[in-house]
This record gives C-alpha cells, sequence and structure tokens, in this order.
C-alpha cells in the first residue's frame, strides 16, 4: 500500500485551530468529508448483532490478483464469512480462488492498484486522476450493492480504500484495514499528514493489523482498533521432535531484507562450536538470483552443504511445520504484522524473530520464541546457540507456542475481532 498507507490517526480539533496558519496541514480541495442523504437510510439498516445477517452487509474490496499476504487475509474473511461480497476490478488468482471456495465475487471493471512508490510529488500529483477514477468505480458498485443489501464497505488496498472513501458519500460505511507501514518522513512529514487527511475523508473505521502500525495513524480523528492477522488451525496438538538434530527453518522470497542470511550465519556459527543444527531455507527464485547465489557461497565456503539447503517455494510449507524445532524471521525492516508469524505460532513452532514493527505484539519473548535485534547477527547467533543447547527449554516453548497461537492467532479470533469492532463503532 506505500507510504500513503500508515496506521491509523486522528487530527485534534482543538490543536488544529490553534496552529499558525504556516503550521496547518495544506488544505486539500479533492478532499471533502462527504455528506449525503442516503446515508441515513443505508445507516440505519445495518445489523451487526447477528453474526449472519452482519455477512450479507459487508462487500470486500480486492484486487483479484492477490495470493500471499494481504490474498491470505482475504482467504481468511472467505472462509469465515461464506456469505459476504467480494469486488475486484480484475480477474486473477484470487478471483479464481473464491469461486471455487463457493464465495460470492463480482469482478467490476474500475480501478486496481496504482504505483505509489517513487517520487513523492509525482504521487501527489496523481491522486486527483485516481480519486476521479475511484468515483466512477464507486458508481458501478453502488448499482450492484445496494439491492444485495450491503452496507459496509471493506478495503485492503489504497485503491480500493479509495472507492469505498467515495462510497461513503451514497451511505455507506467504509473500513480501511491496514497492512502496511508508512515512512513518516517522506515529503519532510507530509506524506504522514495528507493520510491522516485521506483517512478522515474516507473512512469511518481503520484495522491496523498491529499496533505498530497504528501509531502512524493516531491523530487522523477516525476510530481505530487494532485487528491481528491469524491463521487457520492445521493441528489439534503440538508434538515433540528428537532433540538432535535440531531443525530449523526460514521462509519467504530470497532477498536481502527477508534476511535469510542472518538465519544462515546463525546457524554455520552455531555449528562451528559443535552444535548439530541443520536449516532449510524455503522461497525463492533460487535460479537468476544474485542473493541466493551468495547464500549457495556462503554455505559452500563454511562446508555447510549437507546441513544447510535451498529448497524453493513450497505449497505445503505449513504442513511441514511440525517437522522443525524452530523458526527465523529475520526481516531487516519493520515487519507490520507477520502472517507466518501467526502461522508458526498457531502450529506450535517457536520462532526467532526480529524484535522490529509488529513482531513484538506477535511473539511473548523467551516464553513462545526469542526476539533479538533486528538485523544484528551477533545477537541472533547468540540467541540461536543458547536456545540449542537447552532441549528443555526449547521443548516447552513449543507447547507454550501452540498454546498461544490457539488462543490468539485463529480465524475465530480474527471474525470475532472484526465483528465487535464493526459494532463498537456501527452499532
Amino acid at each position: 500500500m506505500g507510504s500513503w498507507e500508515a496506521s491509523p490517526a486522528a487530527d485534534d480539533a482543538d490543536q488544529r485551530n490553534t496552529k499558525s496558519a504556516s503550521e496547518r496541514p495544506p488544505t486539500i480541495h479533492w478532499l471533502r468529508r462527504p455528506h449525503c442523504k442516503c446515508s441515513m437510510a443505508l445507516k440505519s439498516q445495518l445489523n451487526v448483532e447477528d453474526g449472519n445477517a452482519l455477512q450479507e452487509q459487508v462487500a470486500m474490496l480486492c484486487n483479484g490478483d492477490e495470493v500471499y499476504g494481504i490474498g491470505t487475509i482475504l482467504k481468511l474473511y472467505a472462509q469465515g464469512w461464506p456469505k459476504a461480497l467480494f469486488i475486484a476490478p480484475l480477474e486473477g488468482p484470487m478471483v479464481d480462488w473464491l469461486r471455487a471456495n463457493g464465495n460470492r465475487v463480482e469482478v467490476v471493471d474500475g480501478l486496481a492498484q496504482f504505483h505509489e512508490g517513487g517520487a513523492s510529488l509525482v504521487t501527489l500529483m496523481k491522486m486527483p486522476g485516481v480519486l476521479q477514477k475511484a468515483r466512477r468505480m464507486a458508481t458501478r458498485i453502488d448499482e450492484l450493492a445496494r439491492p444485495l443489501g450491503i452496507r459496509i464497505i471493506h478495503a485492503q488496498w489504497r485503491a480500493q480504500q479509495m472507492v469505498a472513501g467515495c462510497l461513503r458519500k451514497r451511505g455507506y460505511r467504509s473500513v480501511w484495514q491496514i497492512n502496511n507501514t508508512m515512512n513518516r518522513q517522506r515529503l519532510y512529514g507530509l506524506g504522514q499528514k495528507l493520510s491522516h487527511r485521506l483517512a478522515k475523508w474516507g473512512a469511518d473505521l481503520l484495522l491496523p493489523a498491529s499496533d505498530a502500525i497504528g501509531d502512524n495513524w493516531r491523530g487522523c480523528g477516525v476510530p481505530m482498533i487494532t485487528i491481528r492477522n491469524a491463521a487457520v488451525p492445521i493441528y489439534s496438538q503440538p508434538n515433540e521432535l528428537p532433540p538432535t538434530p535440531v531443525r530449523c527453518l526460514v521462509a519467504g522470497r530470497l532477498e536481502h531484507d527477508k534476511g535469510h542470511h542472518l538465519a544462515t550465519e546463525a546457524v554455520i556459527r552455531a555449528r562451528q562450536t559443535g552444535a548439530d543444527v541443520r536449516l532449510d531455507i524455503f522461497g525463492g527464485p533460487v535460479e537468476g538470483n544474485p542473493y541466493a547465489d551468495a547464500l549457495r557461497q556462503r554455505i559452500r565456503e563454511a562446508g555447510c552443504d549437507d546441513a544447510i539447503r535451498l529448497l524453493g517455494f513450497q505449497s505445503d510449507l505449513r504442513q511441514r511445520h511440525q517437522h522443525y524445532h524452530l523458526g527465523f524471521q529475520c526481516r531487516i525492516s519493520p515487519e507490520p504484522c507477520s502472517l507466518w508469524v501467526c502461522e508458526t505460532l498457531v502450529d506450535g513452532l517457536p520462532i526467532v524473530a526480529s524484535a522490529t514493527g509488529g513482531t513484538p505484539e506477535l511473539v511473548d519473548d523467551g516464553v513462545t520464541g526469542v526476539l533479538f535485534r533486528g538485523d544484528d547477527v551477533e545477537d541472533l547467533s547468540a540467541k540461536v546457540l543458547a536456545l540449542v543447547r537447552d532441549s528443555a527449554k526449547l521443548r516447552n516453548m513449543r507447547r507454550k507456542a501452540f498454546e498461544r497461537g490457539q488462543q490468539s492467532f485463529t480465524l475465530e479470533r480474527f471474525l470475532r475481532d472484526t465483528r465487535n469492532a464493526y459494532a463498537s463503532v456501527f452499532g
């Protein structure tokens, strides 16, 4: 979602009125808080108490081509709320999956994603044109959604959030789920102020995936409730493994920011002390990728070809989780709310994770896993070696990870939190 997205914030009217004109955010004439005669008629019909009735009143906006990440979040809603309507501007893997799953899905031609990266001023200049496209798509969605009794428009991506904002003018409730962080320094802080203004114009409720994301949005004047990500349970209980060899895994696209080199180095150093520890690296691309080539070279230099393997992308990764003692999440940039960490906890796999972004909100340090200083291979190596040498602690961590995952990161909790968030604002 880029740097325009962040976490919920709120414009304090009293503070704003006491600032000098030079200190106030610029007036954005193409963003006006929508009012509409039809809004009360629609909102008065909103039912947030009956779970089944609520599903039928929700339209989830998506792009249509999602696979992992936000695609996984959309699948959670699709599995838990089978009566919800999904609307996409594009055909693609997400639309195909929804149809195969038996969900209600409609493809409405209109605004898909737009590129928010690159020069900040260029992104700013795009916004009026993007908003025009969003209004046109909102008109098409209104023609579809109103006869179906849709009352809540729930959006993930920036483009769809702008469409949801336009639908506010027609009386719908607009919910923005925020899964990305933002650069607060972009445009010398103006980018965050503009994001806040955009949220105040277009959202009734913000749902950041972590408090770390939410901190970016505080002050925007829109109600905000954190809803952390989740996973569908696939195991009924934790399992036990032989104490050695200690089998570890790390997963994700093979690129520097994911930190696979940190996990590799930590395992190499543990093996150099005589510890019998192994590492499987899942993700790709494994060919034609300089980063993957550098990993292979370091593994070869350390004489660890038999102990550290690059296995590429595997569709059954979760089914393999309980075959491992320990997982690594070594992302260098702040991770908003790692879906993979949620999955490992639900599956009972302890995790060694970078203490950045929203990850410390997921991992109970020393209980369900261990946190290390981000991009610090010395700290990571020391903590991995300590765990490898303490099989009793690692075994107990496995049980605690499963318990925390089942209590805090299941689909049932995720849906309940979303329903309660709707009720707290719209009830």
